[in-house]
Protein backbone atom coordinates (compact mmCIF):
# COMPACT_ATOMS: atom_id res chain seq x y z
CA UNK A 1 0.00 0.00 0.00
CA UNK A 2 1.32 3.44 -0.90
CA UNK A 3 2.32 5.68 2.00
CA UNK A 4 -0.22 8.30 0.91
CA UNK A 5 -3.05 5.83 1.04
CA UNK A 6 -1.83 4.31 4.28
CA UNK A 7 -1.82 7.66 6.07
CA UNK A 8 -5.21 8.64 4.66
CA UNK A 9 -6.67 5.35 5.90
CA UNK A 10 -5.17 5.83 9.37
CA UNK A 11 -6.62 9.33 9.72
CA UNK A 12 -9.97 8.22 8.27
CA UNK A 13 -10.10 5.32 10.73
CA UNK A 14 -9.44 7.63 13.66
CA UNK A 15 -12.08 10.17 12.63
CA UNK A 16 -14.65 7.50 11.79
CA UNK A 17 -14.41 6.10 15.33
CA UNK A 18 -17.07 8.69 16.07
CA UNK A 19 -19.35 6.50 13.97
CA UNK A 20 -18.40 3.52 16.14
CA UNK A 21 -19.51 5.38 19.27
CA UNK A 22 -22.68 6.53 17.49
CA UNK A 23 -23.50 2.89 16.70
CA UNK A 24 -22.79 1.90 20.30
CA UNK A 25 -25.17 4.57 21.56
CA UNK A 26 -28.04 3.45 19.32
CA UNK A 27 -27.80 -0.23 20.19
CA UNK A 28 -26.87 0.02 23.86
CA UNK A 29 -30.03 1.99 24.65
CA UNK A 30 -32.14 -0.61 22.80
CA UNK A 31 -31.23 -3.18 25.45
CA UNK A 32 -32.27 -0.98 28.36
CA UNK A 33 -35.93 -0.31 27.62
CA UNK A 34 -37.37 -3.37 29.35
CA UNK A 35 -35.49 -2.34 32.50
CA UNK A 36 -35.87 1.44 32.57
CA UNK A 37 -39.53 1.20 31.52
CA UNK A 38 -40.27 -0.60 34.77
CA UNK A 39 -37.80 1.30 36.98
CA UNK A 40 -38.86 4.76 35.79
CA UNK A 41 -42.46 3.88 34.83
CA UNK A 42 -42.05 5.10 31.25
CA UNK A 43 -44.97 5.71 28.89
CA UNK A 44 -44.76 5.02 25.15
CA UNK A 45 -43.99 8.70 24.53
CA UNK A 46 -41.26 8.74 27.17
CA UNK A 47 -39.63 5.64 25.69
CA UNK A 48 -39.64 7.33 22.31
CA UNK A 49 -38.17 10.47 23.84
CA UNK A 50 -35.33 8.53 25.49
CA UNK A 51 -34.51 6.92 22.13
CA UNK A 52 -34.70 10.23 20.28
CA UNK A 53 -33.04 12.44 22.92
CA UNK A 54 -29.60 12.40 21.22
CA UNK A 55 -31.17 13.61 18.00
CA UNK A 56 -32.70 16.61 19.78
CA UNK A 57 -29.19 17.43 20.91
CA UNK A 58 -27.94 16.86 17.37
CA UNK A 59 -30.45 19.38 16.03
CA UNK A 60 -29.08 22.04 18.35
CA UNK A 61 -25.48 21.14 17.53
CA UNK A 62 -26.07 21.06 13.78
CA UNK A 63 -27.30 24.65 13.89
CA UNK A 64 -23.80 25.63 15.00
CA UNK A 65 -21.57 22.77 13.85
CA UNK A 66 -21.11 24.12 10.35
CA UNK A 67 -20.18 27.55 11.67
CA UNK A 68 -17.90 26.15 14.37
CA UNK A 69 -16.08 23.81 11.97
CA UNK A 70 -15.74 26.68 9.49
CA UNK A 71 -14.53 29.15 12.14
CA UNK A 72 -12.26 26.95 14.26
CA UNK A 73 -11.47 24.04 11.94
CA UNK A 74 -12.53 20.42 11.56
CA UNK A 75 -10.03 19.03 14.08
CA UNK A 76 -10.95 21.26 17.03
CA UNK A 77 -14.63 20.65 16.42
CA UNK A 78 -14.11 16.89 16.40
CA UNK A 79 -12.17 17.08 19.67
CA UNK A 80 -15.05 18.96 21.29
CA UNK A 81 -17.49 16.35 20.03
CA UNK A 82 -15.44 13.51 21.53
CA UNK A 83 -15.41 15.25 24.93
CA UNK A 84 -19.20 15.53 24.82
CA UNK A 85 -19.49 11.78 24.19
CA UNK A 86 -17.49 11.11 27.36
CA UNK A 87 -19.71 13.37 29.49
CA UNK A 88 -22.91 11.86 28.06
CA UNK A 89 -21.83 8.25 28.58
CA UNK A 90 -20.83 8.81 32.20
CA UNK A 91 -23.97 10.74 33.10
CA UNK A 92 -26.32 8.29 31.36
CA UNK A 93 -24.90 5.43 33.39
CA UNK A 94 -25.64 7.14 36.71
CA UNK A 95 -28.95 8.86 35.77
CA UNK A 96 -31.50 8.82 38.57
CA UNK A 97 -34.69 9.20 36.56
CA UNK A 98 -36.37 9.87 33.22
CA UNK A 99 -35.52 13.59 33.06
CA UNK A 100 -31.89 13.09 34.01
CA UNK A 101 -31.41 10.27 31.51
CA UNK A 102 -33.07 12.35 28.80
CA UNK A 103 -30.73 15.30 29.43
CA UNK A 104 -27.63 13.08 29.57
CA UNK A 105 -28.51 11.49 26.24
CA UNK A 106 -29.38 14.87 24.77
CA UNK A 107 -25.82 16.01 25.55
CA UNK A 108 -24.57 12.95 23.72
CA UNK A 109 -26.65 14.10 20.78
CA UNK A 110 -24.52 17.21 20.54
CA UNK A 111 -21.78 14.77 19.54
CA UNK A 112 -23.89 13.07 16.86
CA UNK A 113 -22.63 15.76 14.50
CA UNK A 114 -19.52 13.58 14.32
CA UNK A 115 -21.21 11.75 11.42
CA UNK A 116 -21.50 14.81 9.20
CA UNK A 117 -18.16 16.29 10.26
CA UNK A 118 -16.36 12.96 9.79
CA UNK A 119 -17.74 12.70 6.25
CA UNK A 120 -16.66 16.29 5.62
CA UNK A 121 -13.15 15.74 6.96
CA UNK A 122 -12.55 12.36 5.30
CA UNK A 123 -13.90 13.62 1.98
CA UNK A 124 -11.40 16.47 2.16
CA UNK A 125 -8.31 14.34 2.85
CA UNK A 126 -9.07 11.27 0.73
CA UNK A 127 -7.65 10.72 -2.77
CA UNK A 128 -10.48 10.37 -5.36
CA UNK A 129 -9.71 6.69 -6.02
CA UNK A 130 -10.15 5.84 -2.32
CA UNK A 131 -12.75 8.39 -1.23
CA UNK A 132 -15.75 6.05 -1.43
CA UNK A 133 -13.95 3.47 0.70
CA UNK A 134 -12.66 5.95 3.27
CA UNK A 135 -15.89 7.92 3.74
CA UNK A 136 -17.78 4.64 3.83
CA UNK A 137 -15.61 3.55 6.75
CA UNK A 138 -17.67 5.97 8.83
CA UNK A 139 -20.73 3.79 8.20
CA UNK A 140 -18.71 0.61 8.70
CA UNK A 141 -17.67 1.81 12.12
CA UNK A 142 -21.31 2.55 12.91
CA UNK A 143 -22.31 -1.04 12.22
CA UNK A 144 -19.29 -2.35 14.14
CA UNK A 145 -20.45 -0.23 17.07
CA UNK A 146 -23.98 -1.59 16.69
CA UNK A 147 -22.67 -5.16 16.64
CA UNK A 148 -20.41 -4.68 19.67
CA UNK A 149 -23.25 -3.01 21.58
CA UNK A 150 -25.66 -5.86 20.81
CA UNK A 151 -22.98 -8.32 21.95
CA UNK A 152 -22.42 -6.37 25.19
CA UNK A 153 -26.17 -6.23 25.85
CA UNK A 154 -26.50 -9.96 25.24
CA UNK A 155 -23.56 -10.87 27.49
CA UNK A 156 -24.90 -8.70 30.32
CA UNK A 157 -28.46 -10.04 30.05
CA UNK A 158 -27.22 -13.60 29.66
CA UNK A 159 -25.04 -13.22 32.75
CA UNK A 160 -28.18 -12.53 34.78
CA UNK A 161 -29.82 -15.71 33.58
CA UNK A 162 -26.92 -18.09 34.17
CA UNK A 163 -25.49 -16.46 37.30
CA UNK A 164 -22.08 -15.79 35.78
CA UNK A 165 -19.40 -15.34 38.43
CA UNK A 166 -17.84 -12.30 36.75
CA UNK A 167 -21.19 -10.51 36.76
CA UNK A 168 -21.82 -11.35 40.40
CA UNK A 169 -18.35 -10.09 41.40
CA UNK A 170 -19.08 -6.80 39.64
CA UNK A 171 -22.44 -6.48 41.37
CA UNK A 172 -24.48 -6.68 38.16
CA UNK A 173 -28.17 -7.43 38.76
CA UNK A 174 -31.63 -6.87 37.26
CA UNK A 175 -31.77 -3.38 38.74
CA UNK A 176 -28.47 -1.97 37.49
CA UNK A 177 -27.66 -4.00 34.37
CA UNK A 178 -28.89 -1.19 32.13
CA UNK A 179 -26.38 1.16 33.76
CA UNK A 180 -23.54 -1.18 32.77
CA UNK A 181 -24.86 -1.18 29.22
CA UNK A 182 -24.77 2.61 28.93
CA UNK A 183 -21.54 2.97 30.92
CA UNK A 184 -19.66 0.75 28.47
CA UNK A 185 -19.66 3.66 25.98
CA UNK A 186 -17.28 5.66 28.19
CA UNK A 187 -14.20 3.61 27.28
CA UNK A 188 -14.22 4.08 23.48
CA UNK A 189 -15.27 7.72 23.89
CA UNK A 190 -12.13 8.49 25.91
CA UNK A 191 -9.98 6.51 23.45
CA UNK A 192 -11.38 8.46 20.49
CA UNK A 193 -10.68 11.77 22.21
CA UNK A 194 -7.01 10.81 22.64
CA UNK A 195 -6.59 9.50 19.09
CA UNK A 196 -8.03 12.65 17.52
CA UNK A 197 -5.03 14.56 18.81
CA UNK A 198 -2.96 12.78 16.10
CA UNK A 199 -4.88 13.88 13.00
CA UNK A 200 -3.87 16.90 10.87
CA UNK A 201 -6.25 19.74 10.07
CA UNK A 202 -8.12 19.53 6.76
CA UNK A 203 -5.92 20.97 3.97
CA UNK A 204 -9.01 22.23 2.12
CA UNK A 205 -10.15 24.15 5.21
CA UNK A 206 -6.67 25.59 5.61
CA UNK A 207 -6.70 26.75 1.98
CA UNK A 208 -10.15 28.23 2.49
CA UNK A 209 -8.64 30.28 5.33
CA UNK A 210 -5.64 31.32 3.24
CA UNK A 211 -3.16 29.22 5.28
CA UNK A 212 -1.38 27.73 2.28
CA UNK A 213 1.84 26.70 4.02
CA UNK A 214 -0.10 24.82 6.67
CA UNK A 215 -2.29 23.28 3.96
CA UNK A 216 0.82 22.04 2.14
CA UNK A 217 2.18 20.60 5.40
CA UNK A 218 -1.13 18.83 6.06
CA UNK A 219 -1.11 17.36 2.54
CA UNK A 220 2.46 16.24 3.19
CA UNK A 221 1.25 14.17 6.13
CA UNK A 222 -1.31 12.52 3.90
CA UNK A 223 0.94 12.02 0.87
CA UNK A 224 4.70 11.49 0.65
CA UNK A 225 4.70 12.27 -3.08
CA UNK A 226 5.78 15.92 -3.54
CA UNK A 227 4.32 16.14 -7.05
CA UNK A 228 1.00 14.80 -5.84
CA UNK A 229 0.99 17.31 -2.96
CA UNK A 230 1.63 20.21 -5.33
CA UNK A 231 -1.04 18.98 -7.77
CA UNK A 232 -3.65 18.60 -5.03
CA UNK A 233 -2.79 22.00 -3.57
CA UNK A 234 -3.12 23.66 -6.98
CA UNK A 235 -6.46 21.96 -7.65
CA UNK A 236 -7.84 23.09 -4.29
CA UNK A 237 -6.64 26.66 -4.77
CA UNK A 238 -8.02 26.84 -8.31
CA UNK A 239 -11.46 25.83 -7.05
CA UNK A 240 -11.46 28.70 -4.55
CA UNK A 241 -11.14 32.06 -6.27
CA UNK A 242 -10.43 35.18 -4.26
CA UNK A 243 -14.09 36.11 -3.96
CA UNK A 244 -15.09 32.69 -2.67
CA UNK A 245 -12.28 32.66 -0.08
CA UNK A 246 -13.71 35.79 1.55
CA UNK A 247 -17.21 34.40 1.87
CA UNK A 248 -18.60 34.15 5.38
CA UNK A 249 -21.04 31.58 6.70
CA UNK A 250 -24.10 33.57 5.59
CA UNK A 251 -22.65 33.84 2.09
CA UNK A 252 -22.23 30.05 2.03
CA UNK A 253 -25.93 29.63 2.74
CA UNK A 254 -26.81 31.98 -0.11
CA UNK A 255 -24.46 30.10 -2.44
CA UNK A 256 -25.97 26.74 -1.41
CA UNK A 257 -29.39 27.89 -2.61
CA UNK A 258 -28.05 29.29 -5.87
CA UNK A 259 -29.01 27.82 -9.23
CA UNK A 260 -25.58 26.25 -9.67
CA UNK A 261 -25.90 24.28 -6.42
CA UNK A 262 -29.55 23.31 -6.82
CA UNK A 263 -29.07 19.73 -8.02
CA UNK A 264 -26.48 18.99 -5.33
CA UNK A 265 -28.89 20.35 -2.70
CA UNK A 266 -31.74 18.19 -4.01
CA UNK A 267 -29.53 15.11 -3.88
CA UNK A 268 -28.37 15.79 -0.32
CA UNK A 269 -31.81 16.63 1.08
CA UNK A 270 -33.69 13.76 -0.56
CA UNK A 271 -30.96 11.28 0.31
CA UNK A 272 -31.11 12.33 3.97
CA UNK A 273 -34.92 12.00 4.06
CA UNK A 274 -34.97 8.64 2.27
CA UNK A 275 -32.37 7.13 4.58
CA UNK A 276 -34.18 8.43 7.66
CA UNK A 277 -37.69 7.29 6.74
CA UNK A 278 -36.64 3.81 5.63
CA UNK A 279 -37.36 2.64 9.19
CA UNK A 280 -33.84 1.46 10.05
CA UNK A 281 -33.60 3.59 13.19
CA UNK A 282 -36.84 2.13 14.54
CA UNK A 283 -35.46 -1.37 14.05
CA UNK A 284 -32.13 -0.47 15.66
CA UNK A 285 -33.50 1.40 18.68
CA UNK A 286 -36.14 -1.23 19.41
CA UNK A 287 -34.68 -4.42 17.89
CA UNK A 288 -35.03 -6.65 21.01
CA UNK A 289 -38.62 -5.41 21.44
CA UNK A 290 -39.50 -6.22 17.81
CA UNK A 291 -37.81 -9.62 17.91
CA UNK A 292 -39.58 -10.56 21.15
CA UNK A 293 -42.92 -9.89 19.47
CA UNK A 294 -42.09 -12.26 16.58
CA UNK A 295 -41.20 -15.08 18.95
CA UNK A 296 -37.66 -14.27 20.06
CA UNK A 297 -38.28 -14.13 23.80
CA UNK A 298 -35.07 -13.75 25.79
CA UNK A 299 -33.15 -15.03 22.75
CA UNK A 300 -34.03 -11.72 21.08
CA UNK A 301 -30.77 -10.31 22.46
CA UNK A 302 -28.79 -13.15 20.88
CA UNK A 303 -30.72 -12.77 17.62
CA UNK A 304 -29.79 -9.08 17.65
CA UNK A 305 -26.13 -10.05 17.81
CA UNK A 306 -26.38 -12.29 14.75
CA UNK A 307 -28.49 -9.81 12.77
CA UNK A 308 -26.00 -7.02 13.40
CA UNK A 309 -23.06 -9.30 12.60
CA UNK A 310 -24.60 -10.17 9.23
CA UNK A 311 -25.42 -6.50 8.62
CA UNK A 312 -21.85 -5.53 9.42
CA UNK A 313 -20.53 -7.96 6.82
CA UNK A 314 -22.71 -6.31 4.16
CA UNK A 315 -21.33 -2.88 5.01
CA UNK A 316 -17.84 -4.30 4.55
CA UNK A 317 -18.91 -5.79 1.22
CA UNK A 318 -20.28 -2.40 0.17
CA UNK A 319 -16.98 -0.70 0.96
CA UNK A 320 -15.10 -3.28 -1.10
CA UNK A 321 -17.39 -2.73 -4.09
CA UNK A 322 -18.26 0.97 -3.77
CA UNK A 323 -15.42 2.22 -5.94
CA UNK A 324 -15.93 -0.59 -8.46
CA UNK A 325 -19.71 -0.78 -8.92
CA UNK A 326 -20.31 2.89 -8.21
CA UNK A 327 -22.67 4.73 -5.87
CA UNK A 328 -25.77 4.78 -8.07
CA UNK A 329 -26.01 1.04 -8.77
CA UNK A 330 -25.54 0.15 -5.11
CA UNK A 331 -28.09 2.72 -3.94
CA UNK A 332 -30.84 1.78 -6.40
CA UNK A 333 -30.30 -1.96 -5.95
CA UNK A 334 -30.30 -1.62 -2.17
CA UNK A 335 -33.55 0.37 -2.20
CA UNK A 336 -35.27 -2.30 -4.30
CA UNK A 337 -34.28 -5.03 -1.84
CA UNK A 338 -35.05 -2.92 1.25
CA UNK A 339 -38.52 -2.01 -0.02
CA UNK A 340 -39.31 -5.65 -0.85
CA UNK A 341 -38.09 -6.89 2.54
CA UNK A 342 -40.11 -4.29 4.44
CA UNK A 343 -43.19 -5.28 2.44
CA UNK A 344 -42.77 -8.89 3.59
CA UNK A 345 -42.40 -7.75 7.22
CA UNK A 346 -45.66 -5.83 6.79
CA UNK A 347 -47.37 -8.95 5.44
CA UNK A 348 -46.09 -11.01 8.35
CA UNK A 349 -47.80 -8.73 10.89
CA UNK A 350 -50.92 -8.49 8.71
CA UNK A 351 -51.22 -12.28 8.79
CA UNK A 352 -50.59 -12.59 12.56
CA UNK A 353 -53.25 -13.47 15.15
CA UNK A 354 -53.28 -13.10 18.94
CA UNK A 355 -54.79 -15.57 21.40
CA UNK A 356 -54.27 -16.13 25.13
CA UNK A 357 -53.95 -19.82 25.97
CA UNK A 358 -54.99 -20.98 29.43
CA UNK A 359 -51.58 -22.52 30.06
CA UNK A 360 -49.74 -19.25 29.42
CA UNK A 361 -51.31 -17.42 32.36
CA UNK A 362 -49.38 -19.23 35.06
CA UNK A 363 -46.11 -17.61 33.95
CA UNK A 364 -47.69 -14.18 34.48
CA UNK A 365 -49.15 -14.82 37.92
CA UNK A 366 -46.10 -13.43 39.71
CA UNK A 367 -46.69 -10.00 38.16
CA UNK A 368 -50.48 -9.56 38.05
CA UNK A 369 -53.77 -11.15 39.07
CA UNK A 370 -54.23 -13.45 36.08
CA UNK A 371 -57.86 -14.18 36.94
CA UNK A 372 -58.66 -10.83 35.34
CA UNK A 373 -57.54 -12.26 31.98
CA UNK A 374 -59.75 -15.38 32.13
CA UNK A 375 -62.53 -13.82 29.99
CA UNK A 376 -59.99 -13.40 27.15
CA UNK A 377 -58.66 -16.97 27.16
CA UNK A 378 -59.22 -18.64 23.79
CA UNK A 379 -60.44 -15.46 22.07
CA UNK A 380 -58.60 -14.82 18.79
CA UNK A 381 -57.74 -11.27 17.74
CA UNK A 382 -56.76 -10.34 14.21
CA UNK A 383 -54.48 -7.44 15.16
CA UNK A 384 -52.16 -6.48 17.97
CA UNK A 385 -54.13 -3.26 18.50
CA UNK A 386 -57.39 -5.12 19.15
CA UNK A 387 -55.60 -7.59 21.40
CA UNK A 388 -53.82 -4.92 23.47
CA UNK A 389 -57.01 -2.90 23.82
CA UNK A 390 -58.88 -5.92 25.14
CA UNK A 391 -56.12 -6.74 27.64
CA UNK A 392 -55.83 -3.15 28.88
CA UNK A 393 -59.59 -3.01 29.35
CA UNK A 394 -59.34 -6.04 31.66
CA UNK A 395 -56.21 -5.27 33.71
CA UNK A 396 -55.39 -1.59 33.12
CA UNK A 397 -52.44 0.09 31.40
CA UNK A 398 -50.13 -0.09 34.43
CA UNK A 399 -50.48 -3.86 34.82
CA UNK A 400 -50.23 -4.37 31.06
CA UNK A 401 -46.86 -2.58 31.04
CA UNK A 402 -45.54 -5.14 33.55
CA UNK A 403 -46.37 -8.15 31.36
CA UNK A 404 -46.43 -6.74 27.83
CA UNK A 405 -43.34 -8.52 26.50
CA UNK A 406 -44.18 -11.91 28.04
CA UNK A 407 -47.85 -11.71 27.05
CA UNK A 408 -47.19 -10.80 23.42
CA UNK A 409 -44.60 -13.56 23.15
CA UNK A 410 -47.08 -16.13 24.45
CA UNK A 411 -50.15 -14.89 22.55
CA UNK A 412 -48.74 -14.04 19.12
CA UNK A 413 -49.20 -16.54 16.29
CA UNK A 414 -47.02 -15.20 13.47
CA UNK A 415 -44.81 -16.49 10.70
CA UNK A 416 -41.85 -15.59 12.87
CA UNK A 417 -39.14 -17.08 10.65
CA UNK A 418 -40.47 -15.21 7.60
CA UNK A 419 -40.48 -11.90 9.48
CA UNK A 420 -37.07 -12.54 11.04
CA UNK A 421 -35.48 -13.36 7.68
CA UNK A 422 -37.10 -10.28 6.12
CA UNK A 423 -35.73 -8.05 8.89
CA UNK A 424 -32.27 -9.53 8.30
CA UNK A 425 -32.58 -8.89 4.54
CA UNK A 426 -33.69 -5.31 5.19
CA UNK A 427 -30.78 -4.66 7.57
CA UNK A 428 -28.34 -6.12 5.03
CA UNK A 429 -29.77 -4.01 2.18
CA UNK A 430 -29.61 -0.86 4.31
CA UNK A 431 -26.04 -1.53 5.44
CA UNK A 432 -25.01 -2.29 1.85
CA UNK A 433 -26.57 0.82 0.32
CA UNK A 434 -28.52 3.50 2.21
CA UNK A 435 -26.23 3.55 5.23
CA UNK A 436 -22.84 4.24 3.60
CA UNK A 437 -24.12 5.96 0.44
CA UNK A 438 -25.63 8.95 2.28
CA UNK A 439 -22.36 10.12 3.81
CA UNK A 440 -20.34 9.27 0.71
CA UNK A 441 -22.61 11.35 -1.53
CA UNK A 442 -22.70 14.24 0.94
CA UNK A 443 -18.90 14.29 0.99
CA UNK A 444 -18.79 14.37 -2.82
CA UNK A 445 -21.62 16.47 -4.29
CA UNK A 446 -21.03 19.69 -2.34
CA UNK A 447 -18.25 22.11 -3.29
CA UNK A 448 -15.62 23.07 -0.72
CA UNK A 449 -16.98 26.62 -0.48
CA UNK A 450 -20.37 25.40 0.85
CA UNK A 451 -19.47 22.04 2.33
CA UNK A 452 -19.56 23.08 6.00
CA UNK A 453 -23.09 24.45 5.82
CA UNK A 454 -24.36 21.91 3.26
CA UNK A 455 -23.33 18.70 4.99
CA UNK A 456 -24.45 19.90 8.42
CA UNK A 457 -27.78 21.05 6.93
CA UNK A 458 -28.38 17.60 5.44
CA UNK A 459 -27.33 16.07 8.75
CA UNK A 460 -29.90 18.35 10.40
CA UNK A 461 -32.61 16.98 8.13
CA UNK A 462 -31.51 13.39 8.78
CA UNK A 463 -31.63 14.08 12.52
CA UNK A 464 -35.17 15.49 12.34
CA UNK A 465 -36.61 12.60 10.36
CA UNK A 466 -34.48 9.61 11.31
CA UNK A 467 -33.22 10.62 14.71
CA UNK A 468 -36.36 12.21 16.17
CA UNK A 469 -39.54 11.43 14.23
CA UNK A 470 -38.91 7.73 13.58
CA UNK A 471 -37.73 6.56 17.06
CA UNK A 472 -40.09 8.94 18.92
CA UNK A 473 -43.15 7.88 16.99
CA UNK A 474 -42.37 4.15 16.72
CA UNK A 475 -43.64 3.17 20.22
CA UNK A 476 -46.64 5.46 19.73
CA UNK A 477 -47.34 3.96 16.30
CA UNK A 478 -47.17 0.44 17.71
CA UNK A 479 -49.55 1.42 20.51
CA UNK A 480 -52.08 3.23 18.33
CA UNK A 481 -51.69 1.95 14.74
CA UNK A 482 -50.27 -1.52 15.29
CA UNK A 483 -47.24 -3.22 13.84
CA UNK A 484 -48.72 -3.86 10.39
CA UNK A 485 -49.56 -0.22 9.59
CA UNK A 486 -46.29 0.97 11.14
CA UNK A 487 -44.14 -1.22 8.89
CA UNK A 488 -46.39 -0.46 5.92
CA UNK A 489 -45.49 3.23 6.29
CA UNK A 490 -41.79 2.34 6.05
CA UNK A 491 -42.49 0.25 2.95
CA UNK A 492 -44.18 3.22 1.28
CA UNK A 493 -41.31 5.56 2.15
CA UNK A 494 -38.76 3.10 0.74
CA UNK A 495 -40.77 2.91 -2.48
CA UNK A 496 -40.95 6.67 -2.84
CA UNK A 497 -37.23 6.89 -2.11
CA UNK A 498 -36.49 4.36 -4.83
CA UNK A 499 -38.36 6.43 -7.43
CA UNK A 500 -36.83 9.78 -6.42
CA UNK A 501 -33.23 8.64 -5.99
CA UNK A 502 -33.30 6.64 -9.25
CA UNK A 503 -34.21 9.88 -10.97
CA UNK A 504 -31.72 12.35 -9.46
CA UNK A 505 -28.67 10.37 -8.26
CA UNK A 506 -25.54 10.79 -10.43
CA UNK A 507 -22.50 8.52 -10.58
CA UNK A 508 -19.55 10.08 -8.75
CA UNK A 509 -17.00 7.28 -8.44
CA UNK A 510 -13.42 8.10 -9.39
CA UNK A 511 -14.05 11.85 -9.81
CA UNK A 512 -12.46 14.65 -7.82
CA UNK A 513 -14.69 16.93 -5.75
CA UNK A 514 -13.94 19.75 -8.16
CA UNK A 515 -14.95 17.62 -11.20
CA UNK A 516 -18.21 16.63 -9.52
CA UNK A 517 -18.91 20.30 -8.73
CA UNK A 518 -18.50 21.27 -12.38
CA UNK A 519 -20.74 18.45 -13.65
CA UNK A 520 -23.57 19.10 -11.18
CA UNK A 521 -23.35 22.84 -11.75
CA UNK A 522 -23.76 22.32 -15.49
CA UNK A 523 -26.85 20.13 -14.95
CA UNK A 524 -28.61 22.44 -12.48
CA UNK A 525 -31.61 24.33 -13.86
Amino acid sequence: MQSAHRNAIIYALIVSLGGFIFGLDIMLISGTFQYISVEFGLSALQKGNIAAAPSWGALVALLFAGYVSERFGRKKTLLTIAALYVVSALWSAVAGGYTELFIARLIGGLAFTSLSLASMYIGEIAPPSKRGLLVGMNQFNIVIGIFIASLVNFLLVDSLGNGAGWATSLGINDTNVWRWMLGFETVPAILWLLLLLRIPESPRWLCLKGQHDKAKAALGKISSNEQEVQAQLAEIENSLDSEEKSRNYVDQIKTLFSKKMRLALYIGVFMAVVQALSGMNAILYFMPTILQQVGGGQSAFLQSVFINLIGMSFTLLSLVLIDKLGRRKILVGGLIVACSAMAVVTYGFYDATYTIAAGSLSALSASIDTSLLQPLVGVEYASDIAFKSAVVAQIGQENFALIESELLLAATDIKGLLVLVSIIVFVCAYNFSLGPILWILLSEVFATKVRAVAITACGFIAAIFGGILVPTLFPIQLENLGAMKTFLSYTVFCGIGLIVMSWITPETKGKSIEEIEQELGAKSV
